[in-house]
């Protein structure tokens, strides 16, 4: 009997080293949004430590705060001659936020934002929390999209007007 209560204890311990709670793992850093900004659209979201040699044109840099809040801001590489704005995703940072569950490892992200205004929709999908791995340049981390719980057109009551 004891000896499954160590190896119970030890198995808790192992998990909870390699599943460390996200925040713990992503505060402190801004993190460049790698992937398509299209957040929306139900994809997998890669994130890279902010290094300068890693920006081109209109990069999003997110910042992971407490109690479920994040900023956000763009940025480019000095070297980038032309801004291509179309493409600016806007959030609605008092209506958005992230909630992780470090027992399911699984990150709720709740967004309200567009394209073209912080009224285009409202999101909430959940991703699992793929740790912090090395990359060339400095550390990454993804969060692979499971579901979308709702998704809310705000677009569609304004063309009915």
């Amino acid at each position: 009997m004891i000896k499954y209560i160590i190896v119970f204890f030890v198995f808790f311990n192992i998990q909870n080293l390699f599943a460390q709670d996200f925040y713990e793992q992503v505060k402190g850093k801004d993190w460049i949004l790698v992937t398509d900004m299209k957040v929306n659209k139900g994809r997998d979201l890669e994130f890279a430590e902010f290094d300068t040699r890693l920006l081109s044109i209109n990069n999003m840099i997110w910042t992971f705060l407490p109690n479920g809040e994040f900023t956000y801001d763009y940025q480019s590489s000095a070297d980038a001659e032309a801004c291509a704005g179309v493409d600016f995703l806007d959030i609605d940072l008092d209506e958005s936020s992230w909630q992780y569950n470090p027992n399911t490892n699984v990150l709720m992200l709740t967004l309200k934002g567009g394209y073209a205004s912080i009224d285009d929709f409202v999101v909430r999908m959940t991703y699992t929390f793929e740790g912090l791995s090395d990359g060339n340049m400095g550390q990454k981390f993804t969060l692979k999209y499971q579901k979308t719980l709702f998704y809310n057109d705000l677009t569609r009551f304004n063309k009915r007007k």
